[in-house]
C-alpha cells in the first residue's frame, strides 16, 4: 500500500516517500510526477554562510502525496521569507520564483546580520513549509586599532600634546598616557605627535609610520624629553608719591587696560607674571585739584625674570578751608548761657558769650553762618546771620558782637471795670448789684474790690478770679432819691480801675 500524506493548516506532513525526497536517499532525483500537489518541501536547504554571503542555492519543491515534484505547476509562484529571525536580519535577493518541473530554485539569497538558528519559510498559495535551521557568521574584520603612548621625562608640559592619525580625528593626550584610535582601515597610516613645546625633544621624531592589521591592535610609542622652559614673564612695581593738601585716599593702577590694583596716595603695588615686552600702566582717578608730573599712562618694558619700576609723582592743591567764629558779648543783663553757631543750616556748635569755635574742612566758596540763642534784650552786629567766603587752604573769620541792656520792668495795666446799667430800687427794699464785672490783661491778682453805694456806705472785699462782681445794700431813704454807685478794683501791683452807675430809689416800680 502507498503512504498517505496529510495537509494540515497549509503545512504538509509527507510520509516515507517525502522523507526520501528530502533526505536524498541514493537514487537521484525522482522523475516529475503528474499527481495532485499536496505540499512543499525544501529539497536544498539554506546553508550556513557569513553575513552578506549567499546561503543558496535553495530549492523548494511542490510535491504530491508520494513526495515527488509535480510537473505542470510552473505558473504557481513560490516565495520564501525569514521564519525564525534571531538576529533581526533582512533577507535580500530574489525571494519569489516559478518552479520548473515542480522545483523552485533560489540562487542569490543572503542575510545582512549574524545570528544562530535562522529559518526560511516557503509558501505557494495555501501550501507552506519551514526550512531546517542555519547560522549566519559575522563578516571578517576589515579594520584594526592603534594604541598611541607618550612617555615624557622631566618638566612635562601641563597641557600635554595632540595626536593625529591619517584617516581619523585627532585626540588630546597627556604628557605620559595612552590613547586608542578605533576603526582604522587596514594598511599603512602615519601617526604624528603635535603641540610639542620648543623645550622638548621627541626621540625618533614626531611622526611614525604604522601598519594596521584587520582585527589586530597596533602600538606606537613616543618618548619625549623636556628641559626647563626659559622664563617668559617679569614683574612691575608701581609707586605713588602725593604731596600737598586735599589728597585722595587712594588711586587705581591699571596695566594694559586690564588688570587693576588699588594703591595709596603714597604707596606701591606689584604686578607679577607680566609678559616680556612693552606694557601701558596708568593711574586713575586723578582729582581735579591734583596733577601728575610726567606721562599718565606710562609705557614700561618688562624683561624676563626681572622687576621693572614705574613711578608717579602727584601734586595736589587745597580745595577746602576753615571758618572761625568768634563772639564778644558786652552790656548788662547778659544771658546766663552761650549761643549756637550753625553752618549752612546744618552743622552746629555751641559757643560761649565771648568765645570762639572753628568749622574745619569746608569747601571753598560762599557759606552762611548764623548765631542763635540771643535774648531779646541783646542785639547782634553785623547781624545774627553772615555770609562769608571760605578760601581754599585758608581760614575766614566770622565775628559776632553782642550788646545787651537791662530790660525795662514790665508795664502794669489797671483792671478794666464795668458797673453795668443803671438800676432802680423800691424805698425800703434790699438792693442787689447786677451787671458789674472786671477783667485784667496782666491777670495779676488777687484783687481788692470796693463798692461805694453812694449814700455814704461802702463794702470792700477781695476776689481771686476775674469776672462778675456781686453785692447787696439797703438804702434807708424815706423819700425819693438818686445815688451814684462807684466800683473800684485794685490789682496786686496797686493799679486800679473804676466804673459808676446811678441807683434810683422810687416809691413804686413801673
Amino acid at each position: 500500500m502507498k503512504p498517505i500524506c496529510v495537509l494540515t493548516l497549509g503545512a504538509v506532513v509527507v510520509g516515507c516517500h517525502l522523507d526520501k525526497l528530502v533526505g536524498g536517499s541514493g537514487g537521484g532525483s525522482p522523475p516529475p510526477s503528474h499527481g495532485t500537489p499536496v505540499g512543499l518541501a525544501f529539497t536544498a536547504q539554506p546553508r550556513t554562510a557569513q553575513a552578506g554571503q549567499p546561503i543558496t542555492p535553495v530549492k523548494v519543491s511542490i510535491v504530491d502525496s508520494a513526495g515527488h515534484p509535480v510537473a505542470g505547476v510552473d505558473t504557481t509562484a513560490v516565495a520564501v521569507a525569514l521564519g525564525d529571525n534571531p538576529g533581526s536580519a533582512t533577507l535580500h535577493g530574489d525571494t519569489s520564483t516559478h518552479p520548473v518541473n515542480g522545483i523552485a530554485t533560489f540562487t542569490n539569497l543572503w542575510l545582512d546580520n549574524a545570528g544562530n538558528n535562522y529559518t526560511l519559510a516557503a509558501s505557494a498559495g495555501r501550501l507552506s513549509v519551514k526550512s531546517a535551521p542555519f547560522d549566519i557568521m559575522p563578516p571578517p574584520p576589515t579594520t584594526g586599532t592603534l594604541n598611541v603612548t607618550t612617555n615624557t621625562t622631566a618638566n612635562p608640559p601641563a597641557s600635554g600634546y595632540t595626536v593625529s592619525v591619517s584617516g581619523a580625528p585627532s585626540q588630546s593626550i597627556a604628557a605620559s598616557a595612552t590613547v586608542t584610535f578605533l576603526g582604522l582601515s587596514a594598511g599603512t597610516h602615519t601617526v604624528t605627535l603635535n603641540d610639542v613645546p620648543s623645550n622638548c625633544t621627541v626621540s625618533a621624531g614626531t611622526s611614525q609610520s604604522v601598519t594596521i592589521t584587520a582585527g589586530q591592535p597596533t602600538s606606537a610609542t613616543f618618548t619625549i624629553t623636556c628641559t626647563p622652559p626659559p622664563p617668559t614673564t617679569g614683574s612691575l612695581t608701581v609707586t605713588t608719591t602725593t604731596s600737598g593738601p586735599s589728597q585722595p585716599s587712594a588711586y587705581t593702577v591699571t596695566v594694559d587696560a586690564g588688570s587693576s590694583q588699588a594703591v595709596g596716595a603714597t604707596g606701591s603695588v606689584t604686578f607679577n607674571n607680566l609678559g616680556v615686552g612693552t606694557h601701558s600702566v596708568g593711574l586713575s582717578p586723578i582729582p581735579s585739584n591734583c596733577n601728575v608730573s610726567g606721562a599718565n599712562p606710562q609705557t614700561v618694558s618688562i624683561t624676563a625674570n626681572n622687576t621693572t619700576t614705574a613711578s608717579f609723582t602727584i601734586n595736589c592743591t587745597a580745595t577746602t578751608g576753615d571758618l572761625a567764629v568768634t563772639t564778644v558779648t558786652t552790656g548788662s543783663s547778659l544771658p546766663s548761657g552761650g549761643y549756637t553757631a550753625t553752618l549752612d543750616g546744618g552743622a552746629s556748635q555751641s559757643i560761649g558769650l565771648s568765645g570762639n569755635v572753628t568749622f574745619p574742612g569746608i569747601s571753598a566758596g560762599a557759606h552762611t553762618i548764623a548765631l542763635s540763642g540771643v535774648p531779646s534784650n541783646c542785639s547782634v552786629s553785623p547781624g545774627a546771620s553772615q555770609t562769608v567766603t571760605v578760601p581754599a587752604g585758608g581760614t575766614v573769620s566770622a565775628p559776632f558782637a553782642i550788646s545787651c541792656i537791662t530790660p525795662p520792668p514790665p508795664q502794669n495795666h489797671p483792671p478794666a471795670v464795668t458797673a453795668g446799667g443803671d438800676q432802680t430800687v423800691l424805698i425800703g427794699a434790699l438792693f442787689n448789684l447786677s451787671g458789674a464785672s472786671f477783667s485784667d490783661q496782666d491777670h495779676d491778682g488777687p484783687w481788692t474790690v470796693t463798692i461805694d453805694w453812694g449814700d455814704g456806705g461802702s463794702d470792700t472785699f477781695a476776689m481771686t478770679t476775674e469776672g462778675a462782681i456781686s453785692g447787696s445794700h439797703s438804702y434807708h431813704d424815706l423819700v425819693l432819691a438818686t445815688h451814684k454807685l462807684t466800683i473800684t478794683v485794685v490789682d496786686a501791683h496797686s493799679a486800679s480801675g473804676t466804673a459808676s452807675k446811678t441807683v434810683n430809689v422810687v416809691a413804686s416800680l413801673p
